[in-house]
């Protein structure tokens, strides 16, 4: 079969084939790579509306974008339905005798002269000169035809060879040759690095064409302008059909012009991506490759055993990749092939495609090798809390199951519960419970980077585990780029040394004001390669609107990451789901992977505050034969995970507390880790708060318990000399125990355990706080490490006690010591034996089957390329 025949239509050669459209790579199509431009998916929205409405004939308000923007007059502009519409009537207007063009060249450039009966004068371009343009060639024909009216039609930059025009050479040449009209068609010259446009030339004899939707990559948007004289583009519009251009076409023209952004990205990178393709083709014995400016490469194939036919039938009945033939009538030997720059991935394809037809295993020279990464599943949410680290977590533990070794990954995490490796490095809490699910240690480079909020404005930076300083958005931002540095090489470490990585995205996909600097989500997703499913929480309400959303939120290159939906939290029967998953697919072209049910009493750890915040983990329930447990909801609150463990024993109840009315008469009341002490002793303060913790202590029956930051609050002061914190200086405590705490610079970070000191219960745990504290009076030890050193102190009668230790109610039999002795204050028997295991590995076991049984795990083993 020739593809000449269709004319390299991807559509015709598919019927042709029996390919599947879609399956398609088309290295013959010259469509920017790195797809449309953000704006464009809501510019057409916006438009939609206004469709019905007649544009303005003459596209005024365009041409003064194009005016203000690009510095070209609106009279001297017309804009058309693509280049190829200005291009075939331009002939009709300039009564040009004579016709010169260099060939090869664009196939329409002759056609169209053919077309409208103009002679045409050939020069042609050589292999052996590199396709260069004989400049002098041309000045001489001019010469000999000078009593002509002479048209000369060049590619600036040509194609198929990519070669731009000499700006100097050319210039005197337009100068000369004054009765000569030039039209010069830059219609690829927004992907080259080099070569002047000749838009502001301004010389009355120079037209220039141009064409927008390769660059943009809205190919079935003709858009196309041409820049000239006054008196030329006033014919040429009498010429061309009223409404040449649709209106929707010239809003993205509008639009376009504004965003010289886009235009800088997309050459610098198809400027990448073609070294990377040119290295690929070099490699190869059997190509030689004539290297240009544009956005293609011009390939000769010296073939040993098989034809250019052969190969290129091969490459897309084989390999599903579609190429440019010619057929040796166009100026150019059949011997030859152009392939446009695609995605390094694709590029490695077509590289790796063509070694093996051509059965070319030797390369000339080195050609490196890239390794193949782990292949990576990304949990990306329409919002936050909508389970996005619990799923990460089930993942986890599922691929854990069937024996492959996987590594749990969250570039950038904003959160207060924080977890300390064994190697003394700090990692936000769901990543430690993500490792614990996949059976690995937790390591610093499964979150390399944590932000914990000291304020409405600062976080406290945490890179590779460790603190870096304190930083505003601004600051942050600028930080950024070196903290992606750090992002890529934890994550190429980790997917070099497991089978599979998981990766847990941040917040919303669609915070489109975030995405530029977006090192967490598809910045993320396409750095690993990953496959992307986006968890929607249908106990929100909302969850089709919001996946919809989403998805219509992204560039065009995001949505090609995402694989498929997952709705999550589902109360309910998922048949009456039916007709919103159908909508949600045929609308999207993505998949629903599964509708993953509500879990009642799961109590894992969550990724941030927010549920924490929501108010869901307080328990209102009657108390009935329990003790009753509040905890103290202070505004920079960290590590409210401490007390989890209680939640799972039936004789607790806890509270949580956000008012001073809210605390009532607890049997026990705690005051949890704190970001900035000062902050919230000064919320203790003015709330009211302090003032009924007070007269809890004076009543006698309630156990005052500090863990971390609370601990440094039950003293008489917290020092902050190096602000480490905050600017208040000195910050006076509660004064509940004879302690003064001082914030050092450097933070203490270790897993820690030993000895509840009056019971001799184990306690475990980790340590994470600048502060160093110091009594003022000998109080008892309430706890020791098994290092023997202080891990917090209590009251001599121990009704009120702190600790540093975080994790301290985890351990099981100081856990019902604990609660024991409280119940035997009020009066109730204690019970004198563990009765709840704080077993989180049957949790995530039960989490892993629930979304087992509710997820097409083969589906999603089939995107991993696992069997």
């Amino acid at each position: 079969m020739e593809i000449s025949e269709h004319g390299g239509n991807v559509d015709a050669i598919a019927t042709e084939l029996g390919c599947v459209l879609e399956e398609i790579t088309d290295f013959s199509a010259n469509i920017n790579p790195r797809g449309l431009p953000d704006w464009v998916r809501p510019l057409i929205g916006s438009q939609i509306s206004r469709l019905i409405h007649y544009p303005d004939p003459h596209y005024g308000s365009v041409k003064r974008s194009m005016e203000k923007n690009w510095g070209v007059k609106a009279e001297n502009i017309v804009l058309g339905n693509g280049a190829s519409e200005l291009l075939y009537f331009l002939p009709r207007i300039l009564n040009s005798t004579n016709a010169i063009l260099f060939v090869p060249s664009y196939a329409d450039y002759e056609s169209v002269l053919k077309k409208n009966g103009i002679p045409i004068e050939k020069l042609f371009l050589t292999e052996e000169n590199e396709f260069e343009p004989d400049y002098e060639a041309l000045d001489a024909l001019l010469i000999r035809r000078k009593t002509e009216k002479n048209l000369v039609l060049l590619g600036h930059p040509n194609n198929p060879t990519g070669k731009i025009l000499d700006e100097k050479k050319i210039g005197e040449l337009i100068r000369r040759h004054k009765e000569t009209i030039w039209v010069l068609d830059e219609s690829f010259l927004d992907f080259c690095p080099t070569g002047k446009t000749f838009l502001k030339d301004g010389s009355p004899n120079v037209i220039v064409l141009k064409s927008l939707t390769k660059i943009l990559a809205l190919p079935g948007l003709r858009i196309g302008f041409c820049v000239a004289a006054p008196g030329i583009c006033r014919r040429l519009e009498q010429e061309l059909p009223l409404w040449s251009l649709n209106r929707l076409s010239a809003a993205i023209l509008e639009k376009a012009t504004e965003d010289e952004e886009f235009f800088r990205l997309s050459r610098a990178n198809v400027q990448d991506w073609k070294n990377s393709l040119l290295k690929g083709m070099e490699s190869l014995r059997q190509i030689r490759v004539f290297t240009g400016d544009a956005n293609f490469l011009l390939l000769k194939l010296s073939l040993q055993k098989l034809s250019v036919s052969e190969v290129c039938d091969r490459l897309l009945k084989e390999h599903k990749i579609s190429v440019r033939r010619f057929d040796g009538t166009k100026g150019i030997a059949s011997d030859f092939i152009r392939v446009a720059v695609r995605t390094p991935k694709e590029n490695e394809t077509l590289t790796d495609s063509l070694r093996k037809i051509l059965n070319d295993t030797e390369s000339v020279g080195p050609l490196p090798k890239t390794k193949r990464k782990a292949p990576a599943l990304m949990i990306q949410g329409t919002a936050s809390n909508v389970g996005k680290s619990l799923m990460a977590a089930a993942f986890c533990r599922i691929l854990r199951q069937d024996g492959i070794d996987v590594a749990p990954f969250k570039s950038q995490n904003m959160a207060l519960n924080s977890f300390v490796t064994p190697g003394g490095g700090e990692i936000g809490r769901a990543q430690a419970l993500q490792a614990q699910a996949a059976g690995v240690t937790p390591d610093v480079r499964m979150n390399p980077v944590l932000l914990k909020p000291s304020s409405e404005k600062d976080s406290q930076v945490i890179l590779n585990g460790k603190p870096v300083g304190g930083m505003d958005f601004r600051d942050y931002t600028e930080f950024k780029p070196k903290a992606f540095e750090e992002v890529k090489r934890s994550y190429d470490s980790l997917a070099d040394e497991f089978e599979a990585v998981v990766i847990e995205g941040a917040g919303s996909v669609s915070e489109v004001n975030l995405k530029n600097n977006d090192i967490v989500n598809m910045n993320m997703a396409c750095y690993a390669e990953a496959k992307v499913l986006i968890v929607g929480n249908i106990d929100h309400g909302g969850v089709f609107g919001a996946l919809v959303g989403s998805l219509d939120t992204m560039a065009e290159w995001e949505r090609s990451l995402v694989s498929g939906f997952i709705i999550n939290r589902l109360r309910g029967i998922p048949e009456l789901l039916l007709p919103g998953v159908r909508y949600l697919e045929t609308y999207t072209g993505k998949r629903v992977f599964g509708v993953v049910p509500h879990f009642d009493d799961l109590s894992l750890p969550e990724e941030d505050s927010l549920e924490f915040k929501s108010g869901n983990l307080s328990d209102k329930s009657a108390l009935g034969n329990r003790i009753d447990v509040v905890l103290i909801d202070t505004p920079r609150i960290s590590n409210h995970t401490d007390v989890d463990a209680l939640r799972w024993e039936a004789d607790v109840r806890v509270r949580i507390a956000r008012s001073p009315k809210d605390v009532g008469s607890p049997d026990v009341l705690i005051l949890g880790g704190s970001k900035n002490v000062a902050s919230d002793m000064q919320f203790l303060n003015d709330s009211g708060f302090a003032k009924t913790i007070f007269s809890l202590v004076q009543n006698g029956a309630t156990e005052i318990v500090g863990i971390c930051g609370g601990y440094q609050i039950l003293g008489n002061r917290i020092n902050d000399p190096h602000s480490i914190e905050s600017n208040r200086g000195t910050s006076e405590g509660l004064g509940l125990l004879p302690l003064e705490t001082t914030l050092q610079k450097e933070k203490a970070l270790k897993q820690v355990s030993g000895i509840h000191s009056p019971s001799g219960k184990t306690v475990y745990g980790y340590e994470i706080h600048h502060g160093t504290t110091e009594l003022q009076e000998q109080i008892p030890v309430a706890f020791v490490s098994d290092e023997g050193s202080p891990l917090g102190h209590s009251e001599r009668n121990g009704r009120i006690w702190g600790t540093y230790l975080h994790g301290v109610f985890d351990g099981d039999e100081f856990r019902r010591h604990f609660i024991d002795k409280i119940r035997v204050q009020k009066g109730m028997q204690p019970v004198g034996r563990v009765t709840c295991n704080y077993d989180v590995e049957s949790k995530i076991n039960r989490l892993a089957k629930g979304v087992r049984e509710s997820v097409d795990i083969s589906a999603i083993y089939g995107l991993l390329g696992f069997k």
